[in-house]
């Protein structure tokens, strides 16, 4: 689910934006906001270099840090100028892909 849109959105850029996420992560794996009701999911922004934009203007990525293991899935990519926020159905589908991280 995010290795396509990442490459789907990203382009020839999809290197260096996951670079950068996994950057950040690495320095604080916490720094995602929460998103309410998605099973402690955290939304977090990379810039978008394919449009020039920074984080504020850039890409949403959504991933789940299992604190206990030390692991972090990175879910859902989105481009703010494509959504403002997910929709229901990715919603859902998050809920369910975490639902079976957790199970595993």
């Amino acid at each position: 689910m995010f290795t396509d849109r990442l490459h789907r959105l990203a382009r020839e850029h999809a290197d260096r934006v996951l670079l950068a996420i996994q950057d950040d992560l690495l320095r604080n794996p916490q720094r995602g906001t929460m998103v309410p009701g998605l099973a402690g999911v955290r939304k977090a922004r990379v810039e978008n270099p394919v449009r020039g934009k920074g984080k504020r203007g850039g890409f949403r990525y959504m991933y789940y840090f299992f604190e206990r293991d030390e692991e972090i899935y990175l879910m859902f990519m989105f481009d703010k100028g494509e959504q403002e926020d997910l929709t229901a159905s990715q919603k859902s589908e998050l809920r369910r892909a975490i639902a079976a991280l957790k199970e595993a």
